[in-house]
């Protein structure tokens, strides 16, 4: 590791976005191939995930056979639609589902009024996605400038992310107040899990997220700061890089008892490479047999949510 001080936004590194591309690659090499998080300041995306975020919670509020007009479609090539609480469940062997429900939309749904309301799709969700697009494509550069890639912009080309052939989302996450007659004990908002993709970045408006230490082999709280979003890498780069970027375990926790009553919301972006980009070893190591982004997102959709492959 090298001598490479941060501030910490309690166990994560926090990255000014401000600072030039030559100390940020630096940065976020860092701290994506030790900790496998970092959380991001002065990004342009906070205020708008906040302004989105607040508008989304009538969707949720809204009685359960109105939700259920937008709900996922049992498909991989579906990456857009409502899950119920209950419908999804991170870590496979937690003793319940996750206490959360779930909107996701891409490309495919802009526009479509069947496939998703104007509180959902609106004009500040696209700005919003214009933005995490934006700032996941920087980092993927920056990212394949530490990596001393020949071709710096190399991740950057397999993620088309304005481009429906990307299966890409956004997600809003809505954690509901908490009926405590319905837990299960165990049971968590956000079971233990890491993500499927390349790059997740992920605004929040509580705490209560935790990563898995590597140094100490247990969850501590990421930490929590106004302006700041967070930034994790996800299996499928892990794969990619052989090995070299952390794909981080991460889960949130059920709020002290006197605010179970409070609801939580999440706005996420989950960065994908594009269906047919072929994924082989970028060190040249063949550390793993190459594979279409498609066939790996695949396995790991069902494995998740009971798709159909």
């Amino acid at each position: 590791m090298s001598d490479l001080k941060y501030e910490r936004s309690g166990h994560v590194p926090v990255i000014d976005m401000n600072k030039s591309d030559e100390e940020l690659s630096v940065e976020f090499y860092e701290a994506l191939t030790t900790v496998g998080f970092a959380c991001i300041c002065n990004s342009g995306i906070w205020e708008l995930a906040q302004d989105y975020g607040r508008k989304t919670h009538s969707f949720f509020h809204l009685p359960l056979e109105e939700k259920k007009k937008y709900s996922k479609p049992n498909s991989y090539d579906c990456h857009y639609g409502w899950l119920a609480n209950g419908r999804v469940q991170l870590e496979e062997t937690a003793p319940a589902p996750d206490y959360k429900e779930v909107f996701h939309t891409n490309r495919i749904t802009e526009g479509d009024r069947t496939l998703a309301p104007p509180i959902i799709d609106s004009e500040e969700s696209r700005k919003l996605r214009a933005k995490f697009e934006e700032q996941a494509s920087r980092i993927l550069y920056l990212l394949g400038v530490a990596m001393k890639l020949k071709d710096p912009y190399q991740m950057v080309k397999a993620h088309s992310f304005t481009e429906k052939k990307n299966p890409s989302n956004q997600s809003v996450v809505w954690y509901p107040p908490v009926d405590k007659s319905l837990l299960v004990p165990g049971q968590l908002r956000c079971g233990e899990h890491s993500d499927f993709g390349s790059l997740t970045l992920l605004y929040s408006d509580a705490p209560g997220l935790q990563v898995m230490s590597r140094e100490l082999g247990e969850y501590v709280d990421a930490g929590f700061i106004e302006g700041g979003i967070y930034v994790n890498i996800g299996d499928m780069l892990q794969m990619w890089s052989g090995d070299v970027l952390i794909a981080t375990k991460h889960r949130v926790l059920l709020p002290e008892a006197k605010f179970l009553d409070k609801e939580r919301v999440s706005v996420a972006f989950f960065g994908h490479a594009d269906d047919e980009a072929l994924l082989e070893t970028l060190d040249g190591s063949n550390k793993y047999p190459p594979i279409t982004a498609r066939q790996y997102l695949r396995r790991r959709f069902s494995a998740t949510y009971g798709t159909e492959q």
